[in-house]
């Protein structure tokens, strides 16, 4: 594990596999889990590239803070890629870390080479509502304001959100999960509002890059082949 203070905060914890000298592949994890979400692809997707995973803010290592927007966790990821020495990165995001990608690719194009959304929330309220927890779990890993926030988000999701998706300018692969809770009908359309965007489904439930991390690769290594560092 290692760490990296931010300018303003936060010191956020990361884990990097794979070879120094190739293309980076910036894995995003989802909300109330951590870089380890990634330990079953991020050994194999090593060997051809330069793998590195944060804790976001509030989770896993990284430092807890008080304010969870994706705004906040965007410029964590630009302060971080900054700090870290990358000048642009293969973005994977899944979930949380989707939406956190999606924004950064809409309003940092020049930071991002590919974009992968993996089982990114939709801009639709929840239904029904998320019940919003009113006390941490004393068994949680993560800072439950954190879950607070995207609850928040997912039931009353900011106007013009979707928007954003036609200033994206990275080819991006919007992957899906059929077994998944969220709507893949949405996730489709999103794929078309992207200019260069394809939509692929998982045979698998939400976390399909942990439960079948096979079929993640099989989606994500020939999309992303033409950096690969041989």
């Amino acid at each position: 594990m290692a760490t990296v203070s931010l300018p303003g905060g936060p010191t956020l914890q990361y884990l990097e596999w794979g070879r120094p000298d190739a293309a980076v592949v910036l894995l995003l994890h989802g909300l109330s889990s951590s870089s380890q979400s990634w330990r079953h692809v991020a050994p194999e997707l090593g060997k051809n590239f330069r793998v590195i995973a944060p804790d976001a803010r509030g989770h896993g290592g990284s430092e807890w803070m008080r304010d969870y927007s994706f705004e906040a966790m965007r410029d964590d990821v630009v302060q971080f890629m900054e700090q870290v020495g990358i000048l642009a990165a293969i973005v994977v995001g899944h979930s949380m870390g989707a939406v956190t990608a999606y924004d950064l690719a809409a309003t940092r194009p020049d930071l991002i080479r590919l974009l992968v959304l993996e089982e990114m929330l939709p801009p639709d309220p929840a239904t029904p509502p998320r019940s919003i927890p009113r006390r941490p779990d004393p068994r949680a890993d993560y800072d439950w304001r954190a879950m607070v926030a995207v609850y928040r988000w997912r039931n009353a999701p900011p106007p013009g959100w979707w928007d954003r998706a036609a200033q994206i300018q990275a080819r991006t692969l919007v992957l899906g999960a059929a077994q998944s809770g969220l709507r893949q009908d949405r996730m489709e359309e999103l794929s078309q509002r992207i200019p260069h965007a394809s939509f692929a489904t998982m045979n698998s439930n939400h976390g399909g890059h942990e439960e079948r991390p096979s079929e993640f690769l099989r989606q994500v290594e020939p999309f992303i082949s033409w950096f690969a560092k041989r």
